[in-house]
């Protein structure tokens, strides 16, 4: 097989799943913090958990399928006939990251906008079909014996998508449906404005001249605003490598870090609040302790032991209170 070829193909793929390897692990730093700094509800500490479970199964499935074909498989043409599972899998699982970040943003642009229904379906209707755009557009070129993207999914959401078999992952590059992989991009661009859009406005709506609550908010907005640029560009990217060089996978490589970006985003803002947990973490170290012998010159040779602890406080504190009215509801899920 081609140089070029593999270049295009799993070169671009594995500097992908290199970047969301290392995405991934601020992604568990984040999580940790998150779990022993705040006592939210029972249903948010479980949607943040269900998104670094599929973090992790995001991070394993392109690396088993990486191991297959570099490892198992070195040297070996013939292996590139048929696409590993895992690979098919991944592009759900990326997905669904992304359902579910937006579905919180969703949830709380309904209560900051005092239950806009309208602006609801909105924001829960277009990650919806971002969802089945992306499976049908970046899963069309993957083969997994007899498995074939059911259309009638795409269809519910209103969507055509022709599933395309190709038993030769390479050739993805020549058969690859890239209008359906564009019209994807353009989605996740869409539904990124839209949700950064409507919290930032209904978020400086929620100031009420108190500084400490507006400080939050301020604070809340940056967050919004940097997270969804972050996210829209690499969205933007996709279409860009996709245009430019549709004769490779460099798009998927970018595709592949995109719900690290969105994983983190959802985690920046709940960490951008001032912790509810108490955090004190007291430590003594033997450096600490510091014994002085004195010695007289007394017959009875009488030692005096002077023992000094040394005991250090770490207090962690931010401005950022979500508790305080009115923008309480803006932690909660």
């Amino acid at each position: 097989m081609a140089e070029s070829s593999l270049n295009g193909t799993f070169g671009a793929y594995l500097i992908g799943v290199i970047v969301s390897a290392c995405l991934f692990g601020v992604t568990c730093t984040q999580t940790w913090y998150y779990f022993t700094r705040y006592s939210d509800v029972t249903t948010l500490k479980v949607w943040v958990a269900a998104i670094w479970i599929l973090e992790v199964l995001h991070v394993a499935f392109p690396g088993h399928a990486i191991y297959y074909y570099a490892i198992l498989h070195y040297g070996d043409p013939a292996a590139l006939a048929q696409a590993i599972w895992t690979l098919c899998v991944n592009i759900t699982v990326t997905g669904l990251i992304g359902l579910l970040v937006d579905l919180f943003y969703a949830r709380r642009i309904y209560y900051l906008s005092n239950h806009n229904v309208p602006l609801l379906a909105a924001t829960v209707v277009l990650p919806v079909c971002r969802l089945g755009t992306s499976i049908g557009a970046y899963s069309s070129y993957l083969y997994m014996k007899d498995f074939e993207l059911e259309n009638w999914l795409c269809r519910l959401l209103g969507i055509t998508v022709y599933s395309i078999q190709l038993k030769d992952f390479v050739r993805f590059k020549l058969h690859s449906n890239t209008s359906l992989v564009r019209a994807s991009a353009t989605i996740h661009v869409v539904t990124d404005i839209l949700v950064a859009g409507s919290l930032c406005y209904f978020l400086h709506n929620n100031r009420n001249g108190i500084k400490r609550t507006d400080t939050m908010i301020n604070r809340l907005m940056v967050y919004t605003v940097h997270t969804g640029l972050i996210t829209a560009v690499a969205d933007i990217l996709v279409i860009a490598f996709n245009i430019a060089y549709p004769g490779n996978l460099v798009f998927l490589a970018v595709y592949q870090v995109i719900a690290n970006l969105y994983s983190n985003s959802l985690l920046a803002t709940l960490n951008a609040r001032r912790p509810s947990k108490p955090v004190h973490d007291h430590f003594t170290t033997e450096a600490d302790m510091l014994s002085l012998s004195i010695a007289t010159s007394n017959p009875n040779k009488r030692r005096v032991d002077i023992n000094m602890t040394s005991t250090t406080d770490i207090a962690e504190d931010t401005d950022i209170n979500s508790s305080t009215n009115p923008s309480s509801k803006v932690g909660s899920l």
